[in-house]
């Protein structure tokens, strides 16, 4: 199969290891959110990002016996979260720590058992957005997942 990354399965994973979300959505949810007051916090969203292809060292597509390519995957997992304290989101952010650092510990290294990807890395954590009532917090994480193939 040669479908983009299947965000679900680290949905799943967001949903059974930190139980503080209330919610635990996809890209579509997230896109539909017409206003940051909107979100129901805290709550997350897992939005792919990037794929691209991986080459070895020597120039050669990084395949494995199978003929599957690897694609290195970029998503984020955006974190909304209550902001009444100040109106610049950092002693927010402060208090969503917890939160932030249960998400992290959920995904870094973790795969799934049936190893379709490779254990998930953290990349960088940045505010998105906020107002008066909610935070948005994104971080970026990273993994490989096969694609393609012509072997039976």
């Amino acid at each position: 199969m040669s479908a983009p990354l299947d965000t679900t399965v680290i949905e799943q994973r967001l949903r059974d290891a930190v139980k503080d979300l209330q919610q635990v959505k996809g890209a579509a949810e997230f896109a539909a959110v017409t206003s940051l007051g909107s979100y129901r916090v805290p709550s997350a969203y897992v939005v792919l990002a990037r794929e691209e292809g991986t080459d070895d060292p020597n120039g050669q597509p990084g395949r494995r016996p199978s003929g599957k390519q690897q694609a290195k995957v970029t998503f984020g997992v955006i974190t909304a979260v209550r902001n009444y304290r100040d109106s610049t989101g950092a002693q927010a952010a402060r208090d969503a720590s917890p939160l932030i650092g249960q998400v992290r510990e959920a995904l870094m290294g973790w795969q799934p058992a049936d190893r379709s990807m490779r254990p998930i890395g953290w990349l960088q954590g940045d505010v998105l957005d906020y107002d008066a009532s909610v935070l948005l917090w994104i971080d970026v994480f990273t993994t490989t997942h096969f694609i393609g193939g012509n072997a039976p």
